[in-house]
């Protein structure tokens, strides 16, 4: 019985990784669907996140099923608790990528737009960012690494510190543009939001593994 549970335990955080993975590849063909103007690309995205929603679905009635059979506690409790939270941020941010999709079909569906190289380049560092985050949250979790999980939020405060000079150079910059530049940028404006939800985001799964590996509900809930 014992040793079937933690069989089925370890399936479930397999499953979690596989989930991940999933997310992680929608995340980047999405920014990379908007970086190069590819409307195809971004419909792939918005098509696979059906994927992601099965995987979510299947991760909690399995959740629900080694609750109710096995009735866990300590660790094994937290682990099953955070798992399921866990996959709700994941297919947030899965919904995140298919909004970034949109973004690109709406942008690029009839012409290519052309970006300032100062622009793009933010928007490339904020991205290259925030896959890192993610990439490192999904590590953290899969190698139970509290100490990795401790470094997301430092990383994600460099997220703030980009827009705030995407947003300066974006809207200095369309004053001397036509009224579709000045669309462009507000979806530009749009795109880094998403960016920055897919950080926090990630942030959250990494707190969630810290509450996970030491029971410290402070990592969750910073009033305690």
């Amino acid at each position: 019985m014992i040793d079937t549970f933690h069989e089925k335990l370890e399936e479930l955080k397999k499953d979690v990784i596989d989930m991940g993975n999933l997310v992680s590849n929608n995340v980047e063909d999405a920014i990379n669907s908007i970086l190069t103007g590819n409307p195809e690309l971004a419909r792939k995205v918005i098509k696979d996140d059906d994927k992601i929603d099965d995987y979510n679905a299947m991760i909690e009635e399995k959740c629900m099923y080694i609750l109710a059979l096995y009735q866990p506690v300590a660790r094994d409790l937290r682990l099953i608790q955070s798992i399921n939270i866990i996959v709700i941020y994941l297919e947030r941010i899965g919904d995140i990528s298919v909004n970034i999709a949109k973004l690109t079909i709406r942008l690029y569906e009839k012409d290519k737009k052309q970006l300032d190289k100062d622009i793009l380049e933010i928007i490339i560092e904020m991205s290259n960012i925030v896959r890192s985050i993610l990439d490192k949250a999904l590590k953290a979790f899969s190698k139970e690494d509290s100490r990795l999980a401790l470094k997301l939020d430092q990383m994600d405060s460099s997220i703030t510190d980009l827009q705030k000079a995407l947003y300066q150079k974006m809207y200095k910059t369309s004053v001397y543009h036509s009224e579709d530049y000045i669309k462009l940028v507000t979806n530009i404006s749009l795109l880094s939001r998403y960016l920055e939800r897919i950080g926090d985001n990630s942030v959250n799964i990494g707190d969630r593994v810290l509450y996970y590996l030491t029971g410290d509900f402070r990592h969750i809930h910073s009033d305690v």
